[in-house]
């Protein structure tokens, strides 16, 4: 009886996910899914399963930062000509990140440019196609910001990617 382990379970095995998996996406994934089993009980409403998947995924990235790709931006109302847009990248380090307009979500580029796209946080590492295709280089803040100018009538969105998976903005509309 003195060999007997004692060992507990945290739902998938991590002797063989996480390890060998070849992904650390997947492993920041399992290895934040077994941490947060020691939040309190989970009940079945549907907003908190939905909070509970936002800080496993909150643990994945802060487990493995460089792996982690969500994009979250936040458009501004409009004021004068100009729609400011934030940029939120999930770790607080330098990233680089692709950013173009397009002419609704799911979208490649756009075929209109605005009259003016200023970068106010962000490095603009290379310029694709003018006013309509970047790649910036965020600070270690993790966050760039870019204001959209125009004087007529259009929507736009804003898509950025990071590590190949494509987000979208709600709408720019002018």
């Amino acid at each position: 009886m003195a060999d007997r382990r004692h060992i507990e379970f945290f739902g998938p095995d991590l002797a063989r996910g996480p390890v060998l998996a070849g992904s650390p996406q997947t492993a920041a994934v399992q290895l934040a899914t077994a941490l947060a089993q020691l939040r309190a009980p989970l009940s079945r409403a549907d907003d908190e399963i939905r909070a509970h998947a936002d800080f496993i995924r909150e643990l994945a990235g802060r487990l493995f930062p460089d792996w982690t790709v969500s994009i979250a931006m936040d458009v501004d109302p409009q004021a004068g000509s100009a729609i400011p847009t934030t940029f939120r990248l999930a770790n607080g380090v330098f990233n680089l990140v692709e950013c173009w307009l397009a002419d609704n979500t799911g979208g490649g580029l756009t075929t209109a440019a605005p009259d003016n796209v200023t970068w106010n946080i962000g490095v603009v590492v290379h310029e694709f196609v003018a006013k309509k295709h970047w790649l910036i280089l965020t600070p270690d803040t993790a966050i760039a910001k870019a204001t959209v100018d125009f004087a007529g009538s259009r929507d736009w969105y804003w898509a950025a990617t990071r590590f190949g998976r494509v987000y979208y903005s709600s709408r720019l509309r002018f």
